[in-house]
């Protein structure tokens, strides 16, 4: 009997061992890219995009700046199911937003702020535009576009002018693509930096800082900085942006698309 209990209790502590080890290769193991997640591709992807096919993905139309395109993008949307849009947001103030924005407002007749106002939603148009030519070109339409608002990208430290800026994406983006829906990328910090306390009531993709998936859906409950829901929030792992869609099915439906290029 005590030999057979001293053989029980070393198998037992042979599997618990073998256990362990099996659950430490698996929490070390590098995470695997989930090609069922939101994935969001844009210029830094096009060197090191595994060839996979992905479920959603959100696409960006610049290559991080406005007025510049994204040369990979068609060839990025080529490997999602569905998919959205994003352009970048900026403005650099004066001089290039009077020489860029001459559309559609006439600002000549104003001066001091309003004439900074002016010309910032010109450009904030412009840009729009811009970037809906270049997705046309690459063959990409959208129901939804996304306007990415970054301090990484150059702004005025007028907050009013900010807004206008966004103001005039907003504007040709409704306007040029009736209907389509449009929302904000951003993060507090970033949102409240370069307009300030601005309720417009635009849906939110959030951007976390998060190295992981663990309690990124937390963020589907939190306050939304522009006044609109929080449809998605963004996290990173092995240096790619994924997203956690909030409010399933019925934002998948609203801002995701099918490929009419996938059979």
């Amino acid at each position: 009997m005590n030999l057979r209990f001293l053989d029980l209790i070393q198998g037992c502590i042979w599997l618990f061992a073998c256990v362990l080890i099996l659950f430490l290769l698996i929490v070390s193991y590098p995470n695997p890219i989930n090609v069922n997640a939101t994935v969001d591709l844009s210029w830094p992807n096009c060197q090191d995009l595994p060839n996979l096919t992905f479920s959603n993905a959100v696409i960006g139309i610049n290559g991080g700046l406005d007025f510049h395109s994204n040369p990979c993008a068609a060839n990025e949307a080529a490997q999602v199911l569905k998919y959205s849009l994003y352009v970048n947001s900026g403005n650099p103030g004066y001089p290039k937003i009077r020489e860029i924005g001459k559309y559609p407002l006439i600002c000549g007749r104003y001066s001091g702020i309003f004439a900074l106002k002016c010309y910032s939603f010109n450009y904030g148009y412009e840009a729009a535009q811009y970037s809906i030519h270049q997705a046309s070109l690459d063959g990409l339409h959208a129901r939804f576009w996304w306007i990415d608002v970054e301090t990484i990208n150059s702004w005025t430290v007028n907050k009013n002018a900010n807004r206008a800026d966004i103001e005039g994406m907003i504007y040709a983006l409704h306007g040029l693509l009736f209907p389509v829906g449009v929302g904000i990328y951003t993060a507090p910090n970033l949102w409240h930096e370069l307009v300030g306390n601005w309720q417009l009531g635009l849906p939110l993709w959030l951007g976390t800082g998060s190295q992981k998936l663990n309690g990124v859906a937390n963020y589907c409950r939190t306050k939304s900085v522009t006044g609109g829901p929080v449809y998605m929030a963004q996290y990173s792992i092995n240096n790619i942006d994924f997203d956690v869609v909030c409010r399933l099915p019925l934002t998948i439906n609203k801002v995701f698309n099918f490929n009419s290029s996938k059979k």
